[in-house]
């Protein structure tokens, strides 16, 4: 690289992809949003080539904002998954059906002329925050995300931690209280707990207001959703010791609804230096964070295996 281009012109593209929609951003490498993020529907119930048509409007739309003689280092791509980082390779994720079994990397590069890395949502997420957001200034950061499901990443001293098989945070089938962790850490199991004690359903945007308005029964809902968070964190912190678990996803909203039962019930679950040390915060990024992570890979380290 030519030594008169600063670092400040070099940028890439972050691509979120997931079952309802796309979106892309360029950033700078340190993470300053360059223009806007540029969104379209995934189209995921489509022909292949009608979602591939969304996923290069928005990078091609991302890519334009490029200002004149800034370098565009790569593209990274946050997707949901299961996938294959190695061969950038959609396998068989359950919203991207016109995907399935896809060399999406390559393709980019093709299309792009741009080195493209992947990495499932929950780790994008969790590299942004580690870099950018919450959990900056850590060694050791985990990301949690409580929305349609649970999902989570783990990010060392700037690398994702992939693991063997690339599935390092791939926690949705591990039990949690007789049920999984996608069961039980998600919106389903906020709901499941209003039921249980209202006697009644509503969904998470409803219980959160009716907590907000002191409803015992939504009040006692997330007391117990907070217990169950607790235990889910301190079995994944019992084995990682992160420095700081950054909460995301649509439920995390609601954190100041549980926070008090989560901070009280954790310590149960971890050894006591553990309990002394570890931080659970609410995500800093939001809506951005999924975009921005994906840009951020391209210049994290090697993922560690």
């Amino acid at each position: 690289m030519d030594a008169k281009v600063a670092s400040h012109t070099i940028h890439s593209v972050g691509v979120d992809l997931g079952g309802t929609k796309v979106a892309a951003a360029l950033f700078t490498r340190a993470g300053e949003l360059i223009g806007e993020i540029f969104q379209a529907p995934t189209l995921a119930d489509q022909p292949r080539e009608a979602t591939l048509a969304s996923i290069d409007r928005v990078i091609a739309a991302a890519m334009a904002s490029n200002p004149s003689g800034g370098i565009i280092a790569g593209i990274g791509v946050g997707s949901t998954g299961p996938l294959d980082p190695d061969s950038g390779t959609i396998l068989e994720a359950e919203t991207l059906p016109a995907l399935f079994h896809f060399p999406l990397a390559k393709t980019l590069e093709d299309r792009f002329g741009a080195a493209v890395r992947i990495t499932n949502d929950a780790n994008a997420f969790t590299l942004a925050e580690a870099t950018h957001g919450a959990g900056r200034g850590h060694s050791i950061v985990m990301g949690i995300t409580l929305g349609t499901g649970c999902g989570c990443g783990v990010v060392l001293r700037g690398a994702i931690l992939e693991g063997a098989s690339a599935n390092t945070g791939e926690v949705y089938r591990a039990p949690l209280d007789g049920r999984t962790f996608d069961e039980v850490l998600s919106g389903a199991g906020l709901e499941l707990r209003y039921r249980q004690r209202a006697k009644t359903s509503a969904s998470g945007a409803e219980i959160d207001r009716r907590a907000r308005e002191g409803e015992a029964a939504a009040l006692a809902a997330f007391d117990d959703f907070g217990a169950d968070v607790a235990a889910g964190l301190g079995i994944l912190a019992a084995v990682v010791d992160p420095g700081v678990i950054v909460l995301g996803g649509s439920v995390s909203s609601s954190y100041p609804n549980f926070r008090a039962a989560l901070e009280r019930e954790l310590p149960r679950h971890v050894a006591p230096g553990v309990a002394r040390g570890l931080r659970v915060v609410p995500a800093h990024l939001g809506a951005r964070a999924g975009v921005l992570g994906a840009a951020a890979l391209v210049f994290a380290g090697e993922s560690i295996r």
